[in-house]
């Protein structure tokens, strides 16, 4: 009788470490501009106009080139700064808004929305002050 006590105590003791398990949670990136009232977390990672922000400006220099503004093909953070970002306030920015098509704001590039990576890496620097670094 103490054998099986001992069984029954041992399986009841396995069980129980067994059925104890944690999920590991799923990795993601965070970009958000850790304002605490974003979409998706913090994220503590500046972002550079000159190596985040202005590359993703390649396929709109075909119209944005000086005969549409904003131009972006020369000086293109001055003349986005002043008129189309409102510096920590993506939501209110034209840029952002145009990203989107919302607003009464026409979508850019037209026809074909940015992935959503994209327009977040915008609407984050814009949000961490649209600085030019």
């Amino acid at each position: 009788m103490k054998k099986l006590f001992q069984y029954l105590i041992i399986i009841s003791m396995a069980l129980t470490m067994n059925s104890c398990y944690y999920d590991a949670f799923p990795e993601y990136e965070e970009i958000d501009n850790g304002s605490n009232g974003g979409d998706g977390g913090s994220n503590t990672v500046e972002l550079s106009y000159k190596n985040d922000i202005e590359p993703l400006w390649g396929q709109c220099v075909g119209c944005h080139n000086g005969n549409t503004p904003p131009n972006l093909d020369t000086n293109s953070y001055n003349n986005l700064v002043n008129g189309y970002i409102v510096a920590t306030d993506a939501d209110a920015s034209i840029l952002y808004k145009s990203l989107l098509g919302t607003g009464g704001i026409s979508l850019m590039p037209p026809g074909s929305q940015w992935p959503t990576s994209k327009t977040n890496l915008v609407k984050n620097w814009i949000n961490q002050g649209a600085k030019n670094n």
